[in-house]
């Protein structure tokens, strides 16, 4: 059935007046269907009937709401690789066609940058002068001023291109970390070849001349939990005096002594939860058969005692970052509800001690240790501290916090990164100096790359004293607060976000073609530094218009401000425009209180930081997940706690580096091995 379409006219407002007033005048007479669907009329006439900018912000929702716009704060300014990425080229084959692919679509992201900078420029100049229109220089036309200039943007961009292939080879040492995970690690891998015949073929059908094999390849997943059965044998033996003692085959090669786990039980586990942001009581779940019933606190207890085990090596390497040339990190908050129960009954006017305040700094801890303590908290805050003072003096900190620091513990070597994470009651500047206790006075100059919050940067005046700091901010940062607000000045926020734009594009290109110092420097020299003269010069002008008590006034002002800071990187290869790597590293952290909602008590919330540091820094120097768990737990406890830098995951996977699976027998070699006293 065809249904014709209704032109839809719209109402004027005296139109709308009687339309409400007899609403107001009929409406207990009207269906309930009728008056709801005219009352969400008049509400969306009242809504977008406001100012513009109330307007704008409606709109706004309405497209995310819709999907047509992203709810985040990336923003869609059209295609500007054009028929590259719409597929008129075939598709790479090799390695040297993917390169000269991007190599290609990245010269047109930078025709097509340059040319949207000027039209920026241009709307720019006229809001200025108060124009609706650039005056057009009379000696040129229109046709001839768009050629002339095509042809100069063309000329620049070949010399950007020039300078993006300066230097040769790619440098590793200038590679820029940028994994969370890694693939094909974290799971058994278990190769099977099956053998799927041909029909038989009668006389009657024909004779078979040839026979062809051809591969296909199959991939399969299960999740299994299997129930071993370990037939201990025991033997009385009665010695030459009559005494009677029992031997047994020991089960340490299956599993952690009087715990009905086995080794590679506790790896998966651990992966799962410290690496995937799997609830404890939803793997529990899973895990739960008829004969065997796991619990969330047994799982959370299988955990500490994995992290115990780890202890040492965490340490290790928050000590191996003391002499790092470059630390970045960042923070995020946390919940746990020991720590929540005990400010609300502090609020309520009880005055117990808080549960940490036998832990509570270095010297508590350390007494607690010699009290023959073997809890996490102590062991981790006779090093780490655990409740920093303020720095105005007034009492101890009281927000709980998630931070992470990275940094190389060798410049030259990428897997060398450490990722470190600690949950503590201060933030990224407090971890930080506490680190710095631990450096060599001969490594004085250090680059600290943060948000360049005031609490981030050390302010203790002995270190200051020791070692000379260099703080990088980060681009993003300074970027945000513009995507964010965009829709308070579309016009002034459209062009710094397409000036930022231009930087990543650069950084990109750099990656692209292979980043070493020559073309790094040169490329950051001049194209990124004409964009930064731009982005302050428009933040000079967005200061002036816009008060410090608004954000986007605040967000210029943070620029111009830290301008230096901001830019340090343009002069050193190593650094990066960005602490991206230290945000993404806290996202997992989100993700997993999203999950779990919480930890119960800090002694979880410290497990989870060991092994998350552990897996991470595993992650950065490519050590297989699976068998370098395996190594260390099967390895003696008092030989890891002696030799804890033998274990580190970089130590691990450069002395397994020709065969890194020949510690991670799976569980069928040691129940077919003879067991051993």
């Amino acid at each position: 059935m065809h249904v014709p379409s209704i032109e839809l006219a719209p109402l004027t407002q005296l139109q709308r007046d009687e339309l409400a007033a007899w609403m107001l005048q009929h409406s207990d007479s009207l269906p309930q269907s009728v008056r709801a669907a005219l009352q969400q009329h008049s509400a969306l006439c009242e809504g977008l009937l406001g100012n513009r900018r109330k307007l704008s912000q409606v709109l706004l929702q309405l497209r995310r709401a819709l999907g047509i716009t992203a709810s985040s704060e990336r923003r869609n300014s059209g295609d500007p690789l054009g028929p590259v990425s719409a597929g008129e080229r075939t598709r790479a084959k090799s390695k040297r066609e993917w390169l000269e692919l991007n190599i290609e679509r990245h010269q047109r992201l930078l025709t097509w940058h340059k040319q949207l900078i000027k039209e920026h420029g241009c709307k720019l100049k006229a809001t200025r002068s108060r124009l609706m229109k650039m005056p057009v220089d009379p000696e040129l036309g229109d046709d001839e001023r768009s050629q002339s200039q095509t042809a100069a943007d063309e000329a620049e961009v070949l010399e950007q291109m020039a300078r993006l292939r300066l230097g040769g080879e790619p440098q590793p040492a200038l590679q820029s970390p940028s994994e969370a995970f890694m693939t094909g690690a974290q799971v058994a891998t278990v190769e099977q070849t099956l053998a799927l015949p041909a029909p038989t073929v009668s006389e009657l059908d024909g004779k078979v001349v040839d026979t062809i094999i051809e591969d296909r390849e199959r991939f399969d997943f299960s999740f299994t939990v299997r129930h071993i059965t370990v037939q201990v044998e025991k033997k009385v033996i009665k010695s030459p005096d009559g005494e009677r003692r029992v031997v047994s085959a020991s089960t340490a090669a299956l599993g952690p002594p009087r715990y009905a786990v086995t080794w590679d039980f506790l790896a998966h586990m651990t992966v799962l939860v410290a690496q995937y942001a799997m609830p404890m009581n939803r793997l529990a779940m899973l895990l739960s058969t008829d004969a065997k019933r796991f619990s969330a606190g047994a799982l959370a207890r299988l955990l500490r005692y994995v992290s115990q085990r780890f202890a040492p090596i965490y340490v290790t390497l928050f000590d191996s970052l003391a002499d790092a040339a470059i630390l970045s990190g960042d923070d995020t908050s946390c919940r746990v509800l020991e720590v929540n129960r005990y400010f609300t009954s502090v609020d309520n006017g009880e005055g117990e001690p808080p549960p940490w305040h036998d832990y509570r700094n270095i010297e508590a801890a350390q007494a607690l240790l010699s009290q023959g303590d073997d809890s996490l908290a102590a062991a981790l805050a006779s090093e780490l501290g655990f409740a920093h003072v303020r720095r105005n003096g007034d009492g101890n900190k009281k927000a709980l916090h998630t931070t992470t620091i990275s940094g190389r513990s060798e410049a030259d070597d990428p897997r060398s990164l450490v990722v470190f994470y600690r949950s503590h009651l201060g933030g990224f500047g407090d971890l930080l100096q506490m680190l710095l206790r631990k450096r060599s006075p001969k490594h004085s100059a250090l680059t600290v790359q943060s948000d360049l919050s005031t609490v981030n940067l050390v302010a203790d005046e002995t270190l200051n004293r020791y070692f000379t700091f260099r703080y990088a901010g980060c681009t993003s940062h300074a970027r945000r607060p513009f995507a964010l607000y965009e829709h308070e000045d579309p016009l002034c926020c459209g062009a710094m976000l397409h000036l930022f734009k231009g930087l990543f594009i650069h950084e990109h290109g750099l990656d692209i073609v292979g980043r070493n110092a020559e073309n790094v420097l040169a490329v950051r020299g001049v194209d990124c530094r004409q964009l930064w003269q731009q982005i302050k010069e428009l933040a000079q002008d967005m200061s002036e218009r816009w008060s410090r008590e608004t954000k986007l006034g605040e967000a210029a002002r943070y620029i111009t401000r830290n301008y230096d800071k901001l830019t340090v990187y343009l002069d050193d290869p190593r650094l990066s425009p960005t602490n991206n790597f230290s945000e993404r590293m806290l996202r997992l952290e989100k993700l997993i209180e999203n999950s779990s909602l919480f930890r119960a008590t800090l002694e979880g919330r410290f497990a989870l930081d060991i092994m998350r540091s552990v897996l991470q820094t595993a992650v950065a120097a490519r050590a297989p997940l699976q068998p370098y768990l395996l190594a260390v737990l099967r390895a003696s406890p008092d030989e890891v706690a002696a030799n804890p830098e033998r274990f580190t995951p970089r130590a691990w996977a450069a002395a397994h580096s020709g065969n890194p699976g020949e510690h991670a027998e799976t569980l069928v070699a040691p129940l077919n091995a003879t067991p051993s006293n």
